[in-house]
């Protein structure tokens, strides 16, 4: 079966329609199609769904968890006065240091450019009995008040001491000679080159160009868009589509962050995996799973999570609903093909929002 212009004009707009009769009649125009006409009817679906979706990789989170700039350097004064501005490193002065300012562990990590995953793997290598999590790296930075360090915690401050002792000493985590002509060491910066040496001559002061360079090699908010990636896709999309149903007092119930969260909605609802809000949270009637995509494999893994949660939301008999939205959906416009397939055209985005509410089934919701 051919396309029609009728067809070629329902597909390259249907992206921004409100109406999900006007959706579900573009899904099943694809469905028909085979052959060329199927590859440019979906061409034409994936285009238009795409033109809805916008980049956030401008977008830097923040967070009640995350430093500020002045309690940053704060905990880096903190660092430098119990090491007498890095020159004397020891075990008993990063200890004291840790023990009476938790917070300095920010910059000292910063130091090694590691992040809490990484530095809890490696103290793996130097405590392999009694490794550091990344949990508990997290939670002892962010809430543990100074001078209120407990007998666990110290024993996790000598883990973390030892480790990054041993990283700067460069007797972990060296980089194979058989690999050095292609890669180099974290460590081979200017900052730490030659050790605790260089650090002492940095922290004196660096000029601008080796702040660029920095930039250059891992980018100036690399640690802090790795570190709350989770933050981005919590407010970006799902604190809209909260604010949203607020607003019109539909009833939600909304999963929590991380995967422990949505495991929960899973156990209560019988519904796996489980997604990020399910309508009404009393007799459900419909679902909405919500991604951010800023690269392509990033959107490839996350339509697939869309659509697992989508088939098993209308095995339960429940209406699936998705919100994307990123600059990965353009790299991958194959996957959001799917996932528009997989929600029969209920798929959003930020600047589409609104039209959640021309679904009858979330209309129906809306108090007289």
């Amino acid at each position: 079966m051919s396309l029609t212009e009728s067809d070629r004009e329902l597909l390259s707009g249907v992206g921004t329609i409100a109406s999900p009769t006007a959706r579900r009649q573009a899904v099943v125009v694809l469905q028909r199609q085979t052959g060329p006409a199927k590859t440019e009817a979906s061409e034409l679906l994936g285009q238009s769904f795409v033109t809805a979706t916008q980049p956030s990789f401008h977008f830097i989170p923040q967070d009640d968890a995350m430093a500020t700039e002045t309690a940053f350097n704060a905990a880096y004064q903190k660092l430098a006065e119990y090491t007498s501005d890095f020159t004397d490193i020891s075990e008993a002065s990063l200890i004291a240091a840790l023990i009476n300012a938790p917070e300095a562990l920010a910059p000292l990590r910063m130091i090694l450019g590691y992040t809490y995953k990484e530095l809890a793997w490696a103290t793996r290598l130097t405590h392999p009995d009694n490794p550091a999590s990344e949990s508990r790296l997290k939670n002892f930075e962010r809430d543990t008040a100074p001078g209120s360090v407990m007998e666990k915690q110290a024993e996790l401050v000598r883990t973390v001491v030892d480790t990054v002792i041993a990283i700067m000493n460069r007797t972990i985590l060296q980089v194979p000679e058989s690999a050095q002509s292609l890669f180099h060491s974290k460590l081979d910066k200017r900052d730490t080159v030659d050790g605790w040496s260089t650090v002492a001559d940095s922290a004196g002061g660096v000029p601008y160009s080796a702040l660029l360079y920095q930039r250059y090699v891992g980018g100036v908010w690399r640690q802090v868009q790795d570190a709350y990636s989770e933050v981005k896709g919590d407010n970006l999309l799902e604190q809209p589509i909260a604010d949203l149903f607020d607003a019109h007092t539909i009833p939600y119930y909304r999963s929590g962050s991380g995967a422990s969260s949505a495991s929960q909605t899973s156990y209560i609802f019988g519904l796996s995996p489980g997604p990020d809000f399910i309508l009404p949270e009393k007799s459900p009637t419909v679902i909405i799973e919500s991604k951010i995509a800023e690269d392509g494999g990033t959107a490839r893994d996350k339509a697939a999570r869309i659509i697992n949660t989508a088939y098993a939301a209308k095995r339960l008999g429940l209406l699936p609903c998705a919100v994307v939205d990123g600059r990965g959906w353009s790299e991958r416009p194959t996957a959001l093909v799917d996932v528009v397939m997989a929600t029969d055209g209920r798929t959003y985005s930020l600047s589409t929002l609104r039209h959640l509410l021309d679904i009858p089934e979330i209309i129906d919701l809306i108090p007289n």
